[in-house]
């Protein structure tokens, strides 16, 4: 299987790198007409498992006068999913910068087997203004040492 990459290390490796995951089932509505997920849909779940990661890790605080916002995303996909299944969808920190953010994901079926990755890159913004602010050394730590 050739890698995206993003994925700069074997895939096992990767693979198991992940500890953090949301279960989904897949609706029938998210089919298309094909009779397979469509492929809007992991970005739903990506969207869902990332905001449960913020979640465990603090980060989601409603008064905070910051927010992060996706700057890019991407999907790659491994085989196809079909109606009723059961997903898990792994997310972990793979970067920090200054203010931005890497996050990978991955999809994987009740047998283990990768159903699609992805990756996203975040930047926290100003509120108020919508520039760039850095991350605090303490957030840091969070993003980069929580599993």
């Amino acid at each position: 299987m050739k890698l995206p990459a993003y994925i700069d290390e074997p895939f096992q490796e990767w693979k198991e790198s992940f500890s953090f995951f949301n279960e989904v089932s897949v609706r029938f509505s998210e089919t298309d007409m094909f009779g397979h997920m469509n492929n809007v849909v992991p970005f739903i779940y990506f969207e869902e498992a990332r905001i449960s990661y913020f979640k465990k890790l603090n980060m989601m605080n409603e008064n905070k006068q910051t927010m992060t916002v996706v700057a890019s995303q991407q999907c790659d996909y491994l085989r196809q999913v079909m109606p009723y299944e059961e997903l898990r969808i792994y997310v972990k920190t793979s970067a920090v910068g200054s203010s931005s953010l890497t996050l990978h994901y991955l999809g994987e079926n009740r047998n283990g087997e990768p159903c699609f990755t992805g990756a996203v890159v975040m930047v926290q913004v100003s509120k108020e203004s919508g520039k760039a602010v850095s991350w605090t050394d303490e957030e840091k730590e969070t993003l980069l040492h929580t599993p």
